[in-house]
């Protein structure tokens, strides 16, 4: 209970950081983040208590070597976000997970055809990737992967089924990382830049998902598939569910959009307003029984949800801090320099930034701490580049990187859940996928590069 007061506080305190412009809010929230971690430390893995010892080394030597504790601040001011944005999601994940509508939906995606498999799988991993994140992800690819097993008819069907359900699955997924306004890609890196906001963004991240979505469907269509046919799903509620979700993910961006443009509440700042209360809408509208009685239960299951994220929030802690404050500790003169001796144009400097984040993800730096390093570092040195072309690399490279690194969670997950390993589910069999995708998104920053 403890550990949930001090989380629920931390998001608070985030909230007010952020409406006020005040970072002694951040510094309160910061230690009620740790009180957190300090008290679920027993249920800690090795990687989050290595990465949160190397986040405070590296906040001691950033001030030992000179960095102000204004700056200090901010870095902390931006990184805790993450987690205050993971307590108020934990609230949506445990209404949509007691959510009938989220299995009906869920079961209808997985049973399709193979013709419509892709698009129906993509859709529902990035729908429920919204509303549940990782949880989302999860609870898809174990309905998937107990409809193979239930449905294969010879050990090639399995295997095909099997390549093409997780690839459809992984791509939705991970696509959430191109715009969503609850994703933790773009809270990262939204506010290193000086001019641009969420919505400003929103048509080049938009534009990002098309391609990457239509990308990944010719890819599938390409690919083998079994010749057994597969009888259609039974329909009943299933539209109704699908579209009550879609509904959820657009009643939360539109009213926090709605809160920016309207009142001045930055969207950031509206999502930790309006997800709670959302999700609270939810649990009225979809479930029988007097709603006292239903508020009640969800602020209990919630309470008892939120320390389990612990291990999550001591890794976005520790490697959203480690990317802010690595950006601040590259210097700017050393930037420009290279830049200059190179005579490198804004579309490859973009070019090589989505290129570093997927190949330092192969020696397991996480896309968090080289996308903010490289975005804010580009931001620090002043460099002649739109800000939307900056997070259009930046995202480029890190959806490549959760793709195929063997040490990302959806890789590691998909590997799992399927039996294969990481290589297999990274590699061979997003490999050429990935790669297309990054090439795409390097051709793009160059023609922008030429039309500057």
């Amino acid at each position: 209970m403890l550990a949930a007061a001090a989380l629920g506080l931390a998001a608070a305190f985030t909230l007010l950081d952020m409406l006020s412009h005040r970072h002694a809010f951040a510094l309160i929230a910061a230690a009620l983040v740790l009180a957190h971690v300090a008290l679920r430390w027993s249920r800690l893995r090795t990687n989050a208590r290595t990465m949160l010892f190397a986040a405070v080394a590296l906040g001691l030597a950033f001030v030992a070597t000179g960095g102000t504790q204004d700056a200090l601040a901010l870095a902390l001011s931006r990184a805790m976000y993450l987690p205050a944005l993971l307590a108020v999601m934990t609230v949506l994940r445990v209404a949509a997970q007691r959510s009938r509508q989220v299995g009906i939906a869920a079961r209808y995606v997985v049973q399709q055809p193979p013709a419509r498999r892709y698009a129906f799988l993509a859709t529902g991993a990035h729908l429920l990737g919204i509303l549940l994140n990782v949880g989302g992800y999860q609870l898809l690819l174990g309905i998937a992967m107990s409809q193979r097993d239930a449905s294969a008819v010879s050990e090639q069907a399995a295997e095909i089924r099997t390549r093409r359900i997780a690839c459809a699955i992984i791509r939705g997924f991970n696509a959430t990382v191109l715009w969503s306004p609850v994703g933790l890609a773009v809270n990262l890196l939204i506010p290193l830049m000086p001019t641009l906001d969420w919505l400003g963004y929103l048509p080049y991240g938009l534009t990002m998902l098309v391609v990457f979505t239509g990308l990944g469907w010719a890819f599938d269509r390409m690919g083998p598939r079994p010749v057994t046919p597969i009888p259609p799903p039974p329909r009943e509620g299933a539209w109704h569910a699908i579209l009550a979700l879609l509904a959820l993910v657009l009643a939360i961006t539109g009213t926090a959009a709605l809160l920016d443009t309207a009142l001045g509440i930055p969207m950031r700042a509206a999502i930790l307003m309006v997800i709670p209360v959302m999700a609270l809408l939810w649990v009225l509208l979809t479930e029988e029984g007097p709603a006292p009685a239903k508020a009640v239960s969800l602020g209990r299951q919630t309470l008892r949800a939120l320390p389990d994220s612990a291990n999550e929030i001591g890794l976005l802690v520790a490697t959203g801090f480690l990317g802010l404050i690595v950006a601040q500790m590259i210097p700017p003169d050393a930037v420009r320099g290279v830049v200059q001796a190179l005579s490198l144009g804004p579309g490859l400097i973009g070019a090589l930034i989505a290129i570093t984040i997927t190949a330092v993800s192969l020696l397991g730096i996480s896309p968090m701490i080289s996308g903010s390093a490289c975005a804010g570092a580009v931001i620090a040195a002043g460099l002649p580049m739109p800000e939307p072309m900056l997070m259009v690399a930046t995202l480029g490279g890190w959806v490549a990187a959760a793709l195929i690194s063997p040490m990302t969670s959806t890789v590691a997950i998909a590997a799992a859940g399927t039996g294969q390993s990481t290589s297999v589910v990274g590699w061979h069999w997003n490999g050429l996928f990935t790669l297309t995708f990054l090439a795409l998104v390097i051709a793009t920053l160059l023609g922008w590069q030429a039309l500057l």
